[in-house]
């Protein structure tokens, strides 16, 4: 028996034909992988070019399965920010003046010596109760400097230099 991916178009194939389709069963997946660097000065949240994927739910009831990882380094206070369209989403709480991020970010500052990038992680199931296209990106912040994606801050051409990725996957799950 051969083995079907199902997408929004093969689902409908599959429901209209009277096939039930069990709570939990993963529809589809949409992801992406940035393999190049990036970096921001930017004194507010940046958009991370190539780390955004959209997805078209079948379903209100359907869930929506986040997992990112994003190597990430930067100067005091960088973050990353999980949003839904123009949402943020799996935000932290409100805590006095503390900084709220998704995802906190790796400090690396070459006053320090301290060069590496870490990878960070993040699964979240989210409920958008929608059936229209939903974008899923994540913005980051240096709240001073600036932060690094797929690269240390250290950036000579030399073997003390270091690249990573980056990626997004979202799958949409019947409720």
């Amino acid at each position: 028996m051969a083995l079907t991916k199902l997408n929004n178009q093969s689902l409908t194939a599959v429901t209209s034909a009277g096939i039930p389709i069990r709570s939990g069963s993963v529809l589809q997946v949409v992801s992406t992988t940035k393999t190049d660097d990036f970096s921001s000065s930017s004194s507010s949240f940046a958009d991370i070019t190539g780390m955004s994927v959209t997805i078209t739910p079948s379903s209100t009831s359907n869930k929506i399965l986040v997992l990112v990882y994003c190597s990430i380094v930067g100067d005091d206070s960088t973050g990353l920010k999980l949003l839904r369209d123009s949402t943020a989403i799996s935000f932290a709480d409100a805590d006095g003046s503390r900084q709220r991020y998704s995802m906190i970010g790796f400090l690396g500052t070459a006053s320090n010596e301290v060069y590496n990038a870490g990878a960070n992680h993040m699964h979240f199931l989210d409920s958008p109760s929608s059936t229209s296209a939903l974008t899923y990106k994540v913005q980051g912040i240096a709240r001073s400097g600036s932060f690094y994606i797929n690269r240390t801050i250290y950036n000579t051409d030399n073997t003390a230099s270091s690249r990573g990725t980056s990626a997004i996957t979202v799958m949409e799950i019947a409720g």
